[in-house]
């Protein structure tokens, strides 16, 4: 079946290429009456040899032109055609079918070549969904730096050596450790230059005890204390040299509005750093999504409006022609509130008196 769709993709490339040998090529009307009586004669053959699924129907005629060469007349016709309600091999024509008035079933797109004689010989004919359009990726810049992921390989080293330098410029007693990182960038420079911005919390290592970040040393749960750094690593491995690298931290954990990776418990520049937690994403429409969301589940189906989708002429030929037939759209609709309940006339009467002067009333 694929060398078949393959063959038949090849045979449509070489008809519609051959065009460019005729004589004369002439623009036709979308509407004229040959055009409609080929493009009926082309989706009925199409119908024919459907084994399953739906039967298709024209929609729209959006080109068709007429060549002549040594062989023949020919009339090239480019049509879309949407899905029906008739199952494949039935016996209905497609002309006595209605549209699947469904958005998700995709506007196909059909392509023939015809040999004009008496009989109208169908030469090849191809009908598919078009892929659509992918915009080309843009070239990557040289020299720019590019975000990497912060759980990436590439950034241990660098890591290690700008949580180590925030040790060493901290003026605390403690050693703080990795709390989180928020981004890094990397740039091909002379080498390549490491950005990173991150938070790291008190320890319970003093410095008079530890020299360096240990797998003993743990955030301190009686005294959180914060700093946030900025750091930049240039790194040249060939230079046999340690990274140049500059650290510059101030008071306070990170906002939380980045995306952060949290670091495991025990977490040290000796240690393996890739066992970040995911921290969950603060999502601060969260309460405005579960409102529309609670909206849109009290949208009845049944209450929907149904709307029209009438594509226009946009050129001089009649091209594209008027739809075969209207494609409905249902969009469903919030219904409208309730009026609120008017109270009853006798309930104001006696709302207007007090409970004395109603017994009053009565006793009168």
């Amino acid at each position: 079946m694929q060398g078949h769709r393959i063959w038949v993709i090849l045979a449509l490339t070489w008809l519609f290429c051959s065009g460019s040998h005729a004589d004369e090529e002439t623009r036709l009307l979308c509407d004229d009456p040959s055009v409609n009586d080929a493009v009926a004669m082309v989706l009925s053959e199409h119908n024919k040899e459907l084994t399953e699924g739906n039967q298709l129907a024209l929609y729209q005629i959006l080109e068709a032109a007429k060549a002549q060469n040594e062989s023949g007349e020919f009339l090239s016709v480019h049509f879309t055609a949407r899905e029906t309600d008739c199952a494949a091999g039935g016996d209905k024509a497609w002309q006595d079918c209605d549209y699947l008035q469904d958005s998700s079933k995709q506007l196909k797109h059909c392509r023939a070549r015809l040999l004009l004689k008496e009989t109208n010989e169908i030469f090849a004919h191809h009908c598919s969904v078009e892929p659509p359009l992918v915009a080309e990726p843009r070239p990557p810049c040289l020299g720019c730096p590019e975000s990497i992921d912060v759980e990436s390989e590439d950034i241990k080293e660098s890591l290690s050596y700008s949580t180590s330098k925030a040790n060493i410029l901290n003026e605390h007693t403690h050693h703080f450790v990795l709390k989180s990182v928020a981004w890094v960038t990397r740039q091909v420079i002379a080498g390549f230059r490491y950005r990173l911005q991150f938070d790291m919390q008190k320890s319970n290592c003093t410095k008079e005890h530890f020299k360096e970040v240990t797998v003993e040393c743990h955030p301190d749960p009686t005294e959180p204390v914060f700093i946030n750094c900025n750091s930049t690593v240039d790194v040249a491995p060939w230079r046999h040299e340690l990274p140049d690298t500059s650290v510059k931290c101030e008071p306070g954990p990170l906002q939380m509005g980045f995306v952060t990776r949290r670091r495991p418990s025990g977490w040290s520049p000796l240690r393996n750093i890739h066992d970040f937690e995911v921290k969950p994403k603060k999502d601060d429409s969260s309460e405005e999504s579960q409102e529309g969301k609670t909206k849109s589940a009290d949208i009845n189906p049944s209450q929907a409006t149904a709307v029209v989708l009438t594509p226009t002429n946009t050129t001089s030929l009649n091209c594209p022609s008027k739809p075969w037939k209207d494609f409905v759209v249902k969009i469903a609709i919030p219904p409208r509130p309730p009026p609120p309940p008017r109270p009853d006339s006798n309930d104001q009467v006696q709302r207007g008196f007090s409970d004395a002067e109603l017994i009053d009333v009565v006793s009168e």
